[in-house]
């Protein structure tokens, strides 16, 4: 369960085409990047390899993911592409009962590689459950529920 596995689980689930979906608050996307996160980044020219870059830079270093676990770090990682990296070292915080400062640091990852694998991955997806549910209770946002629903089961699936 490398960075280079869990590029190749998610890229499905982003999608290769360039998007500009109304009601998406990223604006134009690629491959799950998009321009309001990435203002300095050609959108529309982006290819799979630089996504792939950006994917490791921006959210797999940020969330110390050659660090973690591998279940644990595949869902802090997806956490952290869809919700931000701040939001989803959080999670992970709150799931350990650790203190939760949004940095993935050396109590946090003492923690994490004390528990079980499985078992706090699936904590980190409970707690991303239910965050997506609170936003899919506001009308701006239900028509993207089903859909972030099923990408977290399917991640579910694939870490136990």
């Amino acid at each position: 369960m490398t960075f280079d596995a869990y590029f190749d689980w998610l890229i499905p689930w982003e999608g290769s085409a360039y998007e500009n979906v109304p009601g998406d608050n990223g604006g134009p996307t690629k491959y799950g990047i998009d321009q309001r996160s990435h203002p300095d980044v050609n959108i529309r020219s982006l290819t799979k390899e630089q996504a792939k870059e950006i994917y490791r830079r921006d959210y797999w270093t940020a969330i110390a993911g050659d660090k973690l676990p591998p279940r644990v770090a595949w869902a802090v990682m997806d956490s952290a592409v869809n919700c931000g990296a701040g939001r989803a070292a959080e999670w992970l915080q709150t799931a350990l009962g650790v203190t939760a400062d949004r940095r993935i640091g050396p109590v946090t990852l003492a923690a994490a590689a004390k528990a079980n694998d499985a078992g706090l991955a699936a904590a980190v997806l409970d707690i991303r459950e239910r965050y997506y549910r609170s936003l899919g209770a506001k009308a701006a946002y239900r028509k993207f529920l089903k859909g972030w629903l099923n990408r977290n089961n399917d991640l579910r699936a694939r870490l136990k």
